[in-house]
């Protein structure tokens, strides 16, 4: 039975897995979780599989995926029927031409093979379609006969392409995999995604990182495997018998160091790991790494505290390069918390958590399956929270509708940006972002209001646009991005009527928006629009919820506080001490006291559960000046 490492593939870490190993135990303290972020075999999980409780492994292949979840997917497979498949594909006897036959015959395999392979893959396809064999079958069988051709592949290792000879003789056995069984208390997670973004949703003690570093695309090295796995019979081109570019890393590419920043700053991690070789400077184009060791250090070092590790290693080449010197390193960061990378939200909303969430987020439990916001406002704390699921509610119903509406966008930003871009210019409203801003002569006369002086008459002309249509979200967001306090406010009529603010779309308001965007991709969000108390009634609560509340503050001064009294504050610990009996976690922020004002209901009711001092130092809107005379605190019911 073939093992998770008996594979060839380039970069494989098996055999330096002792070294990374002790450097991980000695320096990374403390730790439950790991993330693999670019898998490839899965050989390091594989190797630290004891170590931790909680595991993701992540890679963009087809193939590795499937690899994924035949070795660690914890569902039940029938062993016996397996071994039925193992007698019937080693005794097949393929006569007719198939797919594989056809394109990959006496090239990548001997012709008698290529048509076994490819009717074994066909049979297996047949019977996971007719549910003769479960999803954890279908993948064991699968990864199964990639080991098996693999190993017999008339190839150096990778399928870049074959080696021309004149006869190849049949080899091909059918084995199986051996899977992987996890104690009780471990989890594993398997993704195919853009580790960029995942990145983003994931919270783990451990980041391990191996990414490509040089231009051999992965997806194009091992085309055959992914071929065979995807099995949509794509039209091949070429001497090697690739089909079209998909999966195309940024790694690869020149701007792969941007790639990589990007994706440091994205991981939220206690440390990252990361290996690197040094062949940046061979001769050979295709294995020059695209990212230098001066810039690993740089963009790590902004993490956190980094060390490095060097160890002589003989390097992968297919017989091209010379390269003396060879060494491997690893790079461990101990995170600093004070360098998360937060995600503000692009509505910069009243009451707003961001500043507060490298606080509040080491407050929150753990693991959240379900994460219930009742009164989400513009949203900087689910933005910040990793959840399998997200309930999000307001009473507002503009906020709501801008939620929903940027939802649409959440595999189009581009789409998105040019649409705003088109109504500002449309306007005639600055853009610092994209370097459309005030005339230097305005800037002089009006050196702390000049962009309210300009916008004001283009921006007035939109607000009388939008309350002639007011379903046109778009419009709402850039009024309430160049309007007063980014706030959103209507009159008795329903109309729009905020003063212009003496602000434009500048790169903060940019990176806001692009970062809520690739934020809310692939997540599985609902937005609600109800009384918080109807949003919470209505909810089925499961083990794994968990419900933070930032509601009006009693004692504040803010606009949305005027609906907000103490009949309010009472229903709303009253209803968090029902879900406290039905066992479901909460958290809630509030004030105590604040410009001499008690909440003394507030403070006598949150005695009962645990109690963690915020330091926020407070600001209202309606006075813009820092109070010290305010306590704001974090109440849960729950143990962190």
């Amino acid at each position: 039975m073939f093992n998770i490492y008996n594979r060839r593939y380039t970069g494989n870490k098996r055999k330096l897995m002792d070294w990374i190993e002790t450097l991980i135990t000695k320096h990374c303290k403390g730790c439950k979780s790991f993330f693999d972020v670019f898998a490839g075999t899965g050989s390091v999980t594989n190797y630290l599989i004891e170590k931790y409780d909680d595991y993701v492994l992540n890679d963009f292949l087809y193939s590795n995926e499937i690899i994924f979840n035949g070795f660690f997917l914890q569902e039940d497979y029938d062993g016996e029927k397996l071994k039925k498949y193992f007698e019937k594909f080693n005794e097949l006897k393929a006569t007719d031409d198939n797919y594989v036959s056809i394109n990959f015959g006496d090239k990548y395999f001997s012709n008698n093979d290529a048509r076994v392979i490819g009717d074994i893959r066909q049979n297996i396809e047949d019977d996971y379609i007719n549910k003769k064999i479960n999803y954890k079958e279908y993948a064991i069988l699968i990864s199964s006969l990639l080991y098996s051709l693999d190993k017999i592949s008339n190839t150096v290792g990778h399928y870049e392409a074959y080696i021309k000879t004149d006869a190849i003789k049949d080899k091909f056995r059918f084995e199986l995999i051996k899977p992987i069984k996890l104690k009780e208390n471990q989890s594993i997670k398997i993704y195919r995604k853009d580790s960029n973004k995942l990145s983003k949703n994931i919270k783990t003690d451990i980041a391990f990182i191996d990414p490509p570093y040089n231009s051999r695309q992965y997806s194009r090295f091992y085309h055959v495997l992914e071929t065979i796995v995807k099995w949509d019979k794509p039209e091949l081109y070429g001497t090697a018998l690739k089909p079209k570019e998909e999966n195309m890393s940024e790694y690869c590419k020149s701007n792969a160091s941007k790639a990589f920043e990007e994706l440091i700053n994205n991981i939220n991690a206690k440390y990252i790991v990361v290996t690197y070789n040094n062949t940046y400077t061979s001769k050979s184009s295709s294995s020059q790494n695209k990212i230098s060791l001066e810039q690993i250090k740089e963009i790590l070092s902004k993490k956190g505290k980094t060390k490095v590790f060097e160890k002589p290693y003989k390097a992968f080449n297919a017989g091209k390069t010379n390269l003396n010197n060879h060494k491997e390193y690893v790079f461990i960061t101990e995170v600093e918390k004070n360098k998360e990378n937060l995600i503000r939200s692009p509505f910069f909303y009243v009451g707003d958590k961001y500043k507060l969430m490298p606080q509040l987020k080491e407050l929150f439990p753990q693991k959240i399956n379900r994460y219930i916001e009742p009164f989400v406002g513009g949203g900087s704390s689910f933005l910040n929270t990793v959840a399998d699921e997200y309930l999000l509610n307001d009473l507002n119903e503009s906020i709501i509708k801008l939620h929903k509406e940027f939802l649409k966008y959440r595999y189009k930003k581009d789409k998105l940006l040019k649409k705003l871009y088109e109504l500002i210019e449309n306007y005639n409203l600055t853009c610092s972002y994209k370097g459309i801003t005030v005339p230097e002569k305005l800037k002089k006369q009006y050196p702390k209001t000049y962009y309210a002086k300009y916008n004001k008459e283009a921006y007035y002309n939109l607000r009388a646009d939008y309350n002639l249509n007011k379903k046109d979200m778009l419009r709402l967001y850039l009024l309430l991005i160049y309007g007063f306090n980014h706030m959103i406010r209507f009159n008795s009529k329903n109309d729009f009527n905020l003063p212009v603010g003496n602000v434009d779309f500048n790169k903060n308001v940019y990176n806001a928006l692009i970062n809520y965007i690739t934020f809310i991709e692939n997540k599985n969000i609902i937005f609600y629009n109800k009384d918080y108390k109807k949003f919470i009634n209505d909810i089925e609560f499961k083990e794994g919820d968990f419900v933070f509340l930032d509601p009006p503050y009693l004692v504040s001064s803010c606009e949305y506080n005027k609906m907000w009294d103490d009949a309010k504050d009472k229903e709303l610990f009253d209803l968090l001490d029902e879900l406290n009996s039905k066992g479901v976690k909460f958290g809630i922020t509030n004030l105590i006291y604040h410009k001499g004002n008690t909440n003394h209901y507030f403070n006598q009711w949150c005695k009962k559960y645990k109690v963690y001092n915020i330091n926020s130092n407070y600001i209202s809107f309606n006075d813009n000046t820092i109070k010290n005379n305010s306590k704001e605190v974090y109440v849960t019911n729950y143990e962190k």
